[in-house]
């Protein structure tokens, strides 16, 4: 599956919403009823909602770390031997 760049909540909840609806076509269905149309939106809003929260969580995890190598690198830099 190949990945795709997100950066918030509205835009993933378009793609979850065109993705059910494309389910939902594939499953036979011309058109989804006006209370499928509810049940789709209001999950699809819950479902980006979470994914968003996670994402964000990662990538604090992922700058996080980043940081903590690079003050690392930096102080192994300023701590060198003088020769005399």
């Amino acid at each position: 599956m190949e990945k795709l760049v997100l950066k918030g909540k509205k835009e993933i909840r378009m793609m979850l919403t065109d993705s059910l609806h494309e389910t939902i076509k594939t499953v036979g269905l011309s058109k989804a009823a006006k209370k499928v149309e509810k049940v789709l939106e209001r999950t699809s809003r819950k479902l980006a909602a979470q994914v968003a929260r996670q994402m964000k969580k990662e990538l604090k995890k992922m700058r996080k770390a980043n940081n903590k190598g690079k003050r690392e690198k930096r102080s192994n830099h300023h701590h060198q031997p003088v020769a005399a």
